[in-house]
């Protein structure tokens, strides 16, 4: 059941960040960076994580889209995923566990061969969907009944995000009302 007026459960996450303007772009700013910037983890593995964050925070809609993604980023032809399964339950505990348990993660991942910047970027990937999770939550979408036709491509998810950030539009500080569409 979609929260806020103008939105239905079938809109999307662009929808509710046109709706509501004002931060939306620094926020697909700061998600582009920490899902696409060169680092430790590939763009796919950033988005394994991404969908058992959304998974561990009961968030459908973007457990889906990241769960795709992450598939059509480790395809055969795109970048192959490393296990990511020590990451995955380090971000699990970031998101619910007691400090014992965050530090057996942590160190499980470490021996495992995961070096500190790929644990700390699986912070990064955890704290922003915890953040655009509550936004989907919020919002009230739901998870869609079929997968996209045509499917995403590599190629068209590369800039995806900095897409997303384009199609809100430009906003001067000041009120919703001081924004305007590109």
């Amino acid at each position: 059941m979609a929260h806020f007026e103008g939105l239905t459960p079938n809109s999307g996450l662009t929808e509710v960040l046109r709706a509501f303007p004002r931060n939306s772009k620094p926020l697909l700013h700061l998600l582009n960076s920490i899902m696409c910037a060169d680092g430790e983890l590939s763009r796919g593995q950033r988005e394994t994580i991404a969908a058992i964050v959304s998974q561990q925070n009961d968030v459908a809609y973007c457990a889906f889209y990241h769960s795709l993604f992450a598939e059509v980023l480790t395809a055969p032809n795109a970048q192959p995923n490393v296990d990511v399964e020590p990451l995955a339950e380090y971000a699990r505990r970031l998101i619910v566990g007691d400090s014992g348990e965050l530090d057996r993660a942590f160190k499980a991942a470490l021996s495992a061969g995961w070096s500190q910047a790929a644990l700390y970027e699986t912070v990064e990937v955890v704290g922003i969907f915890n953040f655009i999770n509550t936004i989907v939550k919020a919002a009230g979408l739901v998870q869609p009944q079929a997968r996209p036709c045509p499917m995403p491509t590599a190629e068209g998810l590369a800039h995806s995000y900095m897409d997303m950030a384009e199609s809100i539009g430009s906003c001067s500080p000041g009120p919703v009302s001081s924004c305007r569409s590109r």
